[in-house]
């Protein structure tokens, strides 16, 4: 019984990352998470029932909080570099929480506007910089798997978090969305003491060094990758936008179907995440995991474009498997990106280098539900086909770019910029040996655990 009990221990545990400052962050991802689930749930209606806004009003703020997001994640992630990507993500969990609680009192559009605006910032700027963090806390081979402990964590307290909103929502009263608001905005508060709490031993730059690192950017070929990331992380807007609008709207499947594939997703998320974290220690490895976040991905969209016309069970199966399919895609997406990112960025430039690669994920936030709505959705099986084949492309070249990376020039995780006055991906930067001298004097994910829900 006792060698029985110790082995279910050990299982119950074998997903915690190491290190008890990596342990305490996945805390203070949770009590985040369960106000962004709060949050959420009840977001849209307290928008148009207690601002009195309309729908039209609130996308346009949401959009300009996305493009103001995208505007300053950079300098957010350079900020990070400056003084510690500890300081800069507790900086910006109160920076969030301020924003939030300011929305109840946002009572007409300009109002609106410019709590969203500034509230934008903090929430596309996070997710970069708690992975710069998480970067600082663990060893490289540690990260991924910590990531995704972090993401794992995240969906559970998200999922918490709703739930406990639509039971609220449902109990009724006047004051309810406010009050959703005032307890996510808590949440961001609460979760920037915790992380106070959180002690790490990284060394923060000083001025001096920073200025000799200033000149160290991203090639061609990172760009390259950070765009393919993005058109790979779609499958947000294919979970958020396309799947509900084309249940709805394009077949004969019933509304309920739509709560299913979000229980389905969430569901699968939490089984897959840890399984497909394992060996993601590297480049080669993490870029093979986009090319099959590509593949999975598109057979998700070549599975919907088969339901235009067909029954309202046969739908509901077919769009269920795509939702699997889907997930895979996504959890793919995921580990992926971080292996990627982490390997390709240099540890004294982090923040920078992640938040760069952190882009195209925003930019397809912003662009993808327009192009869903506009191109793939009223085209029928034709937009999924040319979807489908756009993000398996996309995975495929991932890997060709990769094998391409000069691989005696760093880029594994935990190298520094590079030996001999190179970048990272081996162009010629100056201030390269300097900057090779300090590999990892520098301290991940933007709200504590993953940032935009990805």
């Amino acid at each position: 019984m006792a060698r029985s009990g110790g082995r279910l221990a050990r299982a119950a545990t074998s997903w915690l990352p190491p290190g008890r400052p990596m342990r305490m962050l996945l805390g203070v991802s949770f009590v985040d998470s369960l106000g962004t689930g709060l949050f959420l749930t009840g977001s849209a209606l307290f928008f148009t029932r207690s601002l009195g806004l309309t729908a039209d009003q609130v996308g346009l703020g949401l959009s300009l909080a996305g493009i103001a997001g995208f505007a300053c994640s950079v300098l957010v992630g350079r900020l990070a570099d400056r003084i510690g990507a500890h300081r800069a993500l507790v900086g910006l969990q109160w920076w969030r929480g301020a924003c939030f609680a300011a929305y109840p009192f946002a009572d007409n559009l300009t109002l609106f506007l410019i709590v969203a605006i500034l509230g934008g910032t903090g929430e596309w700027a996070a997710p970069p910089v708690v992975q710069s963090f998480v970067g600082s806390l663990v060893e490289a081979e540690s990260r991924v798997r910590s990531m995704s402990a972090l993401m794992l964590v995240r969906n559970v307290g998200f999922t918490a978090g709703a739930a406990a909103a639509a039971w609220a929502i449902a109990a009724g009263g006047a004051g309810v969305y406010t009050t959703l608001v005032f307890l996510d905005a808590a949440s961001f508060l609460v979760s920037g003491v915790l992380l106070l709490r959180v002690r790490t031993h990284v060394p923060v730059p000083t001025r001096t060094e920073s200025a000799l690192e200033v000149k160290v950017r991203p090639n061609a070929r990172y760009l390259f990758l950070a765009c393919l990331n993005g058109l790979l992380y779609l499958h947000a807007v294919l979970l958020t936008v396309a799947l509900p609008l084309w249940v709805a709207d394009y077949t004969k499947a019933p509304g309920a179907l739509i709560g299913a594939i979000v229980v389905l997703n969430t569901v699968l998320a939490v089984g897959l995440q840890m399984r497909f974290s394992r060996g993601v220690d590297g480049a080669r490895p993490a870029a093979v995991r986009q090319a099959r976040a590509g593949a999975a991905l598109a057979a998700c969209c070549l599975l919907v474009a088969a339901t235009g016309s067909t029954s309202a069970w046969v739908t509901a199966g077919l769009v269920l498997a795509a939702t699997a399919a889907l997930t895979v895609g996504e959890v793919y997406q995921a580990v992926g990106a971080w292996g990627l990112s982490y390997a390709l960025s240099p540890e004294d430039r982090r923040g920078y280098f992640l938040s760069i690669y952190n882009l195209g994920q925003t930019g397809a936030m912003i662009a993808g539900p327009w192009v869903i709505t506009t191109a793939v959705l009223p085209a029928g099986a034709a937009g999924w086909g040319a979807l489908a084949a756009v993000l398996a492309g996309a995975g495929a070249l991932v890997v060709v770019l990769e094998r391409a990376r000069p691989k005696d020039l760093g880029g594994e995780p935990g190298a520094g910029t590079a030996a001999g006055g190179r970048g990272r991906d081996g162009e010629a930067v100056p201030g390269g040996r300097a900057a090779a001298g300090r590999g990892g004097a520098r301290d991940r994910d933007g709200g504590p655990g993953g940032g935009a829900d990805g």
